[in-house]
């Protein structure tokens, strides 16, 4: 056989110290493997990246230093620089021919480690530590040489060789590979995979401790986000098989591009501030920001339309934020109302959030553009490079509409109506807030949401359909947010911002059902037609994404610096809800925080690297799972019951067959039993009201009777259905104290005894927490105890028409008496309960003759804890509290399937299992 010529190991080529070395070297017969390489971007040239295994390098005799002394400390040359110099670590690895110098197993590095052979540490120049005198710059500068003798690339060898002999490229070692990065990538990786002219760099900034100095020189900071692209993988597959040195990788920046600047936006920019650790840099994009040329922040111009709705932000999600962004939103004075929470307006948050994006500890990590971005745009390269589009753009999102076409089918729709008010220099609100939340939650044709630090807020009413399409100027097009209506004043002239054909023409016809209506709602929370600022018409369309997270078109990526991007929805974008239960904004923040949390966990993880979809798995979980909590859980029953227009259609059209005592009594009896159970629970903010049903009756006495029944047949709020664990960004989440737990559970231990001594039967027993009809634990449930409170009965109550004071007294009725319907809803009572009250109905009890109302097959029965049920929570007198039942049939198990009743079906349930209706 013929002899081979022996390739002279990398060790070898490396510890040659000259050129005149390196050219006879590089005369030797060398083996290659060669990878194809994608054109620069400023050319369309083909060339190839050079690609080479790493053989071991040569024994060293046993009186040589070199070895033992380079395997225990880092060169002088590192340990020279001012900043802390990176600290190597050697391991070994069995070689795939004969044995291991040092025994040792193989090593694979860690996620968050780069290894390189242990030859790159001496060729680096340290074998003349001590004498040679050579910079930083002067060993890339002969490393990048040897570099040249090994690739075969000619087209690379060149540009690489220009390099480093030109002196204003050549001036530091970030000017060297900022120069590399344009001339030799393109500013572009043309895959996600690593070559080794990529790893040679790596090296070369590593040795000279580049990343420690992103922050003083933007180059540096240029080029390790370059090198060091938290997508690209971190070493050459295989490992060399030799020994290693092993250094902590300096991750470049993630950057993520989100379009919209509301309050989801921004929640998601400071959430990935907060908690990137400088490693991710934010860039948002909002039309309707104005950049402050003087001072350079950003803001919102003075005659701007902003959204003045008032909402109200759960405990549950406000504590997710860090101190510092808590009391930025609530500037230390949160608005206490609901249990649990906090109101407050949205042009507050979106102010209150973008200040906090300018804040000092946030400058350089969030990058604010006051202007909007279309497809087009980002197409053509407005937003630059970014790893991953985050599209918070509101219900009408172009980012889902364009990227998302495995969108989902809307689930429901509601239109609604709403009247901004500003109460201007009065201040307050009517009435105190717990009125006004048992106002609310009593029935559901109207909702107040408002703030009694300003007297500012929304007070919206649900529409039929006819209504909806009434809901226009005197010019004939709707009013909405873009072109709001507004009310003449007294004198008869127009507000200023508006013109005559923005009057709201319902207004102009005093006599139309419509107006009467809003009319009474104003009367409903004491407001006057003067504080009203404006009207418009609001649709809701309960729908969501299939899928959180996408990849971004390749049509789509050409100016980002890798193959590919990954595109993200949060907020409205990923699902819009019924804003009834008032969870949208609610929802969106929780989305933001959880992009954040996930986005910087797999960050950390090295998960990034290929930016596979899986790198983003667990907040597209999130989003599934908040969708099924926010739908299926609150909007669909809101839904179910009055929210979409053909069921409140037909209830409205059912309600002139109510008689006003009735009417008046069912709104009264839900409005005290709700106080009465809101009041005693510990999260109850305001003491106890006076009077409450008095207080009640003289509200309802102002408005017209036809009104009075269309909200006695909209029904109260079902807060059963709604109620259930939250869901919960888990690595935000704050757990209790394990003190605070237990005392919990011992007194929750405690009431379900005294519940169970005094009230045996199964029937009326709570169940435990996690029974098989509560609530499901899941990865982003928040876990709670459910703490029953107990609460003595209310004072028996009185049936003020054609009720009796005792049960003794009532004589027995005939079959088709009215009150025999009103018994079947609870006006009667049975089984001990009082007279004439109406249950929250959450046991399983039949009462009256509703249970006997047969319901078609072909409509299917619901089972309990299915829907929920239609519970119906109502009472005639303050605080009436006894035995709690449900009906199985009747209009409460109609409502509850999705087929719509024929005519006749439901005129018969509503009268029999709702009201009575005179002979």
């Amino acid at each position: 056989m013929p002899s081979r010529v022996p390739s002279p190991s990398l060790s070898e080529q490396f510890y040659c110290n000259d050129s005149s070395s390196i050219s006879s070297m590089s005369s030797r017969r060398h083996r290659y493997d060669h990878s194809s390489m994608s054109s620069r971007s400023s050319t369309s040239q083909d060339w190839s990246r050079p690609s080479f295994s790493f053989p071991l390098p040569p024994s060293q005799p046993p009186s040589s230093s070199r070895g033992r002394g380079l395997r225990s400390k880092p060169s002088k040359s590192t340990l020279t620089k001012t900043l802390s110099p990176p600290q190597p670590t050697i391991r070994s690895r069995t070689a795939s021919f004969g044995k291991p110098r040092h025994h040792a197993t193989p090593v694979v590095p860690a996620h968050d480690e780069i290894a390189f052979p242990v030859a790159y540490e001496d060729a680096w120049g340290s074998r003349y530590e001590s004498a040679d005198g050579r910079t930083d710059l002067d060993r890339a500068r002969i490393f990048i040489t040897r570099f040249i003798s090994m690739s075969s690339n000619p087209w690379v060898n060149a540009e690489l060789r220009d390099v480093i002999t030109n002196r204003e490229l050549c001036r530091t070692v970030a000017h060297v590979a900022w120069a590399v990065m344009h001339r030799v990538f393109g500013n572009r990786h043309a895959d996600f995979g690593v070559t080794p002219l990529v790893q040679a760099m790596r090296f070369i900034l590593i040795k000279a401790n580049i990343p420690a100095e992103v922050d003083v020189c933007e180059k540096a900071r240029q080029v390790v986000d370059f090198f060091f692209d938290p997508t690209l993988h971190r070493n050459l597959e295989p490992l060399p098989c030799e020994e290693l040195v092993v250094y902590k990788y300096p991750v470049g920046r993630l950057r993520v591009c989100i379009v919209g600047g509301g309050p989801t936006g921004l929640a998601s920019a400071i959430s990935l501030a907060e908690k990137g650790g400088g490693m991710i840099e934010v860039h948002v994009w909002e039309r309707r920001w104005v950049r402050d040329e003087r001072t350079g922040e950003v803001g919102y111009p003075p005659n701007a339309r902003r959204r003045d709705q008032v909402v109200t932000l759960q405990d549950s999600v406000t504590d997710l934020l860090t101190p510092k962004s808590f009391q930025a939103l609530f500037a230390g004075r949160p608005e206490r109302v609901w249990p649990g929470s906090a109101n407050i307006q949205i042009r507050k948050v979106e102010d209150r959030f973008l200040k906090r994006c300018q804040d000092g500890d946030l400058r350089g990590l969030i990058h604010l553009h006051a202007e909007g971005v279309t497809r087009e745009e980002l197409k053509n390269g407005k937003c630059g490079d970014f790893h991953v589009l985050l599209g918070t753009d509101g219900a009408a999102s172009w980012v889902r509409r364009d990227y998302f076409r495995g969108y989902e089918k809307e689930r429901g729709r509601s239109y609604a109506l709403g009247l901004a008010f500003d109460r201007g220099s009065v201040g307050g609100l009517p009435w105190s807030q717990p009125l006004n939340m048992f106002l609310t939650l009593g029935q559901t044709r109207y909702l107040l949401n408002a703030s009694d630090h300003d007297g500012k807020g929304y007070l919206n009413m649900q529409l039929t359909e006819d209504e909806w399409h009434k809901m226009v100027g005197v010019d004939g097009e709707p009013v909405h947010f873009g072109s709001p209506g507004c009310f003449r004043r007294e004198d008869g002239s127009i507000p200023e911002g508006f013109t005559e054909n923005r009057v709201f023409k319902p207004s102009e016809h005093r006599d139309s059902s419509l107006w009467k209506s809003i009319e009474d709602g104003l009367k409903l929370f004491g407001f006057k037609e003067s504080e009203v600022i404006n009207v418009v018409r609001i649709p809701i369309v309960v729908q969501a994404v299939r899928e959180g997270v996408q990849q971004l078109p390749l049509e789509d990526s050409r100016f980002v610096r890798r193959p590919h991007a990954l595109v993200a929805v949060a907020g409205d974008a990923a699902m819009t809800v019924h804003f009834w239960p008032g969870r949208g904004l609610n929802s969106g923040i929780k989305a933001g925080i959880a992009f954040g949390d996930e986005l910087v966990h797999a960050l950390n993880r090295g998960e990034f690297a290929g930016l596979p979809l899986s790198s983003m798995k667990h907040y597209n979980d999130f989003i599934l799972k908040l969708q099924d909590r926010e739908h299926d859980k609150r909007s669909i029953p809101i839904l179910n019951q009055s929210g979409t227009p053909e069921t409140l259609d037909w209830l409205l059209k059912q309600a002139s067959s109510v008689p006003d005592n009735v009417a008046i009594d069912w709104l009264v009896g839900a409005m005290t039993q709700i106080a009465d159970r809101l009041e005693q629970r510990e999260d109850w903010y305001f003491k106890p009201e006076i009077n409450v049903e008095a207080q009640i009756r003289i509200v309802l006495r102002q408005m017209h009777s036809l009104t009075l029944r269309e909200m006695a047949v909209s029904f109260p709020w079902p807060t059963r259905e709604m109620a259930g664990a939250e869901v919960l960004p888990c690595r935000s989440a704050k757990s209790e104290p394990p003190e605070t737990s237990k005392k919990a559970e011992q007194k929750w231990l405690q009431q379900l005894w005294g519940i169970i001594s005094k009230e045996p039967s199964a029937e009326r027993r709570p169940r435990l927490p996690g029974s098989a009809s509560g609530g499901s634990s899941g990865r982003f449930e928040a876990p709670r105890f459910t703490v029953p409170t107990l609460r003595s009965k209310s004072p028996s109550p009185k049936l003020r028409n054609g009720g009796f004071v005792d049960e003794k007294q009532r004589p027995p009725m005939p079959m088709g008496h009215p009150l025999m319907a009103q018994q079947g809803m609870g006006l009667g009572s049975s089984s001990g309960s009082p007279p004439g009250s109406l249950r929250r109905c959450n046991a399983s009890k039949r009462v009256g003759s509703i249970s006997s109302l047969p319901v078609p097959s072909e409509f299917g029965a619901v089972e309990a804890g299915a829907m929920g049920g239609r519970q119906r929570s109502v009472s005639v007198n303050t605080g009436a509290q006894g035995q709690e039942a449900r009906s199985d049939g009747g209009l409460t198990r109609l409502m509850s399937v999705k087929r719509q009743p024929n005519q006749t079906m439901l005129c018969e349930a509503m009268a029999l299992a709702l009201f009575g209706v005179g002979e």
